[in-house]
Formats: C-alpha cells, structure tokens, sequence
C-alpha cells in the first residue's frame, strides 16, 4: 500500500471515530464516507433509532456505535459522534424550518426479527383515517438485549420535543421493549422524567409471560444466530424469570390484541390451548387490560390484517376495540 493511501485511509477513519464528516462538501472523506447517499434499507437490520423528529432520524450502530443523521427522504446528512449529528439535526431545524411536532403522538414499535417497515403499513392507516401523527421507531432486534432497545426507545422519547401526550402501539417483542422502558422510567426521580403523559396502548400478539417455543429454538446454534440474545431473554426456562423483574404493567389504559385459530387446539399441536403459530392465547393475556380481543391470524402477520388494523384504530380512539359494552377486562 502506498503511503498516501495508507495515511488518507487513516484519515477517514480518524474523521469516522471523532464524528467530523458532515457535509457532502467537506472534502472527500464525506464523500468517501456516504454522506449525502441514500441509506440502503434506512438502517434496518444493524441500526437503532436514537432520535426522530418529524422524518428526520438520528441512528446508532448497533456494533461499532457511532452515529449517523438522516433526513425524511433517508439521506446521509451527518455521521460520527451523537453530538455531531446532534448538531447538524439543529442547524437544519433552523435552515430548513422543519415543524414543530404535534402535542399528541403514537409510537408504533415492532417486533423481534422485523424492521419498522413491517409496521409502516399500520402506521399510515392510523393517520390516514385517524389523523393521529405516528412515530414509527426502528431497533436491530436480534442483535443486543432488550434492555438496550429500552434505552433507544427512552432515548426517541426523551427528544420528542412539544410532545404532551403518547400512546403505544407495539407488536410482539415491541410489547416488552416498551414494558421495559415502562420499568426504567419508574426507576428514575420525578424531575428525570419526560414532561409527557402516557394515555393508551394496544398490545398485538404480546409475550407477556415469555415464548415458550424459544425453550426450544434457545439451544439451536442457527435460531441464536438469527435471533440473537433476546431468544434466551424470552425462553421461560432461561432468561425469562429474570427479565420479568425489569417488566412493569402500564399504569395508563391499555388492551390486548391477539392471534389465533378461534378453536381450543390452534395452529400448533406443541403449544397448549388455543396459539398464533407462535404464542399461546393464554400466554399473551397481561392482568389489568381494560379490554381484550382475538381475531383469527397467525403471529407473523398480524400487523397487516385489516381487522387488527380497525380494533387498533378504534381503541386509541375509545379506550375499546369494539364498544363499551363488549369490553374484555383481564383480571
């Protein structure tokens, strides 16, 4: 390797640790560096949400842990350090006059093996025939523990700036991402809490008392490659007990929406009682729910039927998925 490559490859990887490439123009590490490209996928796989801000999304990386900005059409505005990006966010709030956000918010979270496209779908259709302005975070599921997607979720929450109220709107692992945050928050002083109210959340296809299928996927070599850590987290035999401890039960309204065959054997024979293909009914049923419904589905495919879509809607709406009348409590 010649010398000057070898000394402008050092360069670009000093620039990447200390967070200074910013701007298309600034050089050719910028360029070197993508910013000003598309990022391919939005940082599915491999990247947390840290920040969103009506588009406007500031992502870690879930192994070398720097930080990049993207703007709404998923362009590389900045990348490096969180107050680098922090920054650059900044300056185009004030070039760009980007609106403020809204006063009320919903916070769609998917879940374990997913990306926040699978929710993108649903997303829209609470805006579209609810007008309720979403905020549809993304997190590299299997890779890292649930405890550190709580923190980008708490992280998200935390920069929503002029955000009075939320509600949630979570499928599967998301569930108990946000159950963990839920934790972590009654952990903190009140003056270290966000200034933000919680009003409702609809939990669709949750594991709330753990997976029972990951006691037997845990020890497969492959499923942990492709699961991750949060595979044994939610094996009842493993991490689960453990995990149970950093759970808490929303203290604000919520119902639970689940899966299933509608008969008393399911979709799988090995999974006791009534199942989505994954989860037991029983097992996604959370005491204190002031509402509970099933529909027929299977856990993979939840979040793009119709009839989850409409009950979802209708509870953020009411505080029931049907009326008041037919309400479900779980007691």
């Amino acid at each position: 390797m010649t010398r000057p490559i070898s000394l402008l490859l050092s360069a670009l990887l000093f620039t990447t640790i200390l967070g200074c490439a910013s701007t298309p123009t600034q050089a050719q590490g910028g360029r070197l560096l993508g910013i000003g490209n598309k990022a391919i996928g939005g940082g599915a796989l491999t990247w947390s949400d840290e920040v969103i801000y009506n588009g406007w999304r500031i992502q870690k990386h879930a192994v070398i842990g720097h930080y990049r900005l993207l703007d709404p059409k998923g362009y590389k505005v900045a990348i490096g350090s969180f107050e680098n990006c922090e920054e650059k966010f900044y300056e185009a709030r004030r070039d760009q006059a980007i609106p403020e956000l809204p006063k009320h918010v919903v916070i769609v979270i998917h879940g374990l093996g997913a990306t926040r496209n699978y929710m993108q779908g649903l997303a829209d259709e609470l805006t579209e025939k609810g007008n309720f302005a979403t905020v549809n975070v993304g997190y590299p599921s299997t890779m890292g523990k649930i405890e550190d997607h709580s923190d980008s979720l708490a992280s998200v929450i935390r920069h929503l700036e002029g955000v009075e109220t939320i509600d949630f709107v979570a499928h599967s692992m998301g569930n108990i991402v946000t159950r963990h945050y839920l934790y972590d928050l009654s952990q903190l002083p009140e003056d270290q809490r966000p200034k933000v109210k919680f009003r409702r959340m609809v939990m669709i296809s949750p594991p709330n008392h753990g997976a029972g299928m990951a006691n037997k996927w845990a020890g497969n070599k492959l499923a942990q490659m492709f699961a991750g850590e949060p595979l044994n987290q939610l094996a009842p035999d493993l991490g689960w007990p453990e995990l149970e401890k950093q759970l808490v039960t929303p203290d604000f309204e919520f119902g639970v929406l689940a899966g299933g065959k509608g008969d008393e054997e399911g979709y799988l024979a090995s999974i006791p009682g009534d199942d989505d293909a994954l989860l037991s009914v029983e097992t996604m049923k959370l005491a204190g729910a002031n509402d509970f419904i099933q529909v027929k589905g299977i856990h993979q495919l939840m979040a793009k039927y119709k009839s989850v879509r409409e009950n979802t809607l209708n509870y953020l709406q009411n505080g029931y998925f049907h009326t008041a009348e037919t309400r479900q409590p779980i007691n």
